[in-house]
């Protein structure tokens, strides 16, 4: 099953469920956005958090199985896939 994990700013959201478990066919692909979709789908309000007319907010970047995705939503994530919704660290 491929894992969302829930950053830390709206755990609020999902009952203090820090990852979700989505499950996508051995041999299939889904994209973020799909994904996404399905943990709004048991989360109401998740999306409305991570994304501002339908595409990321500012400032979070999405990581797949350790590595920054250019492609952000529209990027696919396998069966055994990690999803990481992180925010910008700001400061110095």
């Amino acid at each position: 099953m491929a894992v969302v994990h829930i950053p830390a700013l709206i755990l609020d959201l999902t009952d203090g469920e820090d990852s979700i478990e989505v499950e996508i066919a051995p041999d299939a692909r889904m994209t973020v956005r799909e994904l996404l979709a399905e943990v709004e789908r048991r989360h109401p309000g998740v999306e409305s958090r991570l994304l501002d007319n339908g595409e990321l907010v500012p400032g979070i970047a999405v990581f797949i199985d350790g590595e920054q995705s250019r492609a952000g939503l529209h990027a696919n994530a396998g069966p055994e896939s990690e999803i990481h919704f992180i925010p910008a660290v700001v400061g110095g």
